[in-house]
């Protein structure tokens, strides 16, 4: 019986000595997932999630959609938090004529193919941090990465039930602004979730 006894608290104490495998959190800035993390938050579980954007511009001067009536369909695409969504109803909606969102769609890099133009508030996070992003992206040593322009840039957010136009989001000022989809001319950086 004794025998028993000691196995079982052999047992105990082997199986409680386990070292238990801590995760660091991730954080803003932190170069991850393809890109550099711009915001992160946990969710009820505990588990981190976030928001990634690509370390450099797909595209320095694109239109939101092509020229002529096929870059002025409504795509419906209202949200100005979920730009994943919105990019599924542009390209939906416009098919191959959906110039900066299908170039956010078919962005890969380090195996990440789930990049997408950003919603009006992803945008705005990036500007919001976007000192933190341009510091890293500056002192990387990396040719291939360049830091944000104090210029406007596309979201994927169109305006509600109107043909022309698509928001903007300014990298100098903040400002959140219209550009006509098929004329305006603005930088693409595409973003992605984990």
């Amino acid at each position: 019986m004794k025998k028993v006894f000691y196995l079982i608290a052999i047992f105990a104490v082997t199986t409680s000595c386990k070292k238990e495998v801590i995760s660091k959190p991730h954080y803003i800035g932190e170069i991850f997932g393809g890109g550099i993390i711009v915001d992160v938050n946990r969710d009820s579980k505990g588990e981190e999630h976030g928001l990634i954007v690509s370390t450099s511009d797909l595209a320095d001067s694109s239109l939101w959609s092509v020229t002529g009536s096929n870059g002025q369909k409504i795509t419906n695409a209202n949200s100005t938090t979920d730009g994943f969504t919105n990019c599924q109803s542009i390209k939906q909606a416009m098919a191959g004529y959906a110039t900066a969102c299908n170039t956010c769609l078919d962005y890969s890099t380090d195996q990440f193919d789930d990049w997408y133009l950003p919603a009006t508030s992803e945008l705005f996070k990036i500007y919001f941090q976007q000192d933190i992003i341009n510091s890293v992206l500056s002192n990387d040593s990396n040719k291939i990465t360049k830091p944000l322009a104090p210029q406007r840039y596309w979201t994927s957010t169109e305006l509600d039930g109107g043909t022309f136009s698509a928001y903007t989001a300014n990298m100098l000022t903040g400002k959140i602004e219209l550009g006509n989809k098929n004329y305006f001319y603005c930088r693409i950086r595409a973003v992605r979730r984990f």
